[in-house]
């Protein structure tokens, strides 16, 4: 038996979008940590804490182009959420018409494609920006 949604829940798309954001956020930061931790504990980037920070942001900006190990982190950890995608925006009535439209299966694929690139875009966008920052 499934659960009927109460008044005033929010849409399935919504958390979906919520996924995303924090994904954009969150691996960049858990990144950054990463890299921090590292030179304080196995002195790597000459054990100075100021360059692991200054390399996050190049890495993160060409990790969407497989240009280094991080490419292989940012899509496994996105496309992990693809199966939580479809379901959540297969069951979205907000996205219901747009859904109809198409196909079950391909319509909500290809949303679920959509959120996995806008993921991986916000990332590397974001990164490329704080790069070019740094630059200066």
């Amino acid at each position: 038996m499934t659960k009927q949604p109460k008044a005033g829940s929010r849409d399935t798309a919504f958390f979906v979008l919520v996924d995303v954001l924090l994904r954009a956020l969150l691996f960049p930061g858990l990144h950054a940590l990463i890299y921090v931790l590292s030179a304080n504990w196995f002195g790597s980037f000459g054990g100075n804490r100021s360059t692991a920070l200054a390399v996050v942001s190049p890495t993160l900006a060409r990790s969407a182009f497989f240009e280094n190990i991080s490419g292989v982190y940012l899509y496994a950890t996105m496309i992990s959420a693809l199966p939580l995608y479809v379901s959540a925006l297969g069951r979205s009535e907000f996205l219901g018409p747009i859904v109809r439209r198409l196909p079950m299966n391909t319509s909500v694929m290809l949303l679920a494609l959509a959120a996995f690139a806008l993921s991986v875009g916000l990332i590397t966008i974001g990164a490329q920006g704080i790069a070019s920052l740094q630059a200066r």
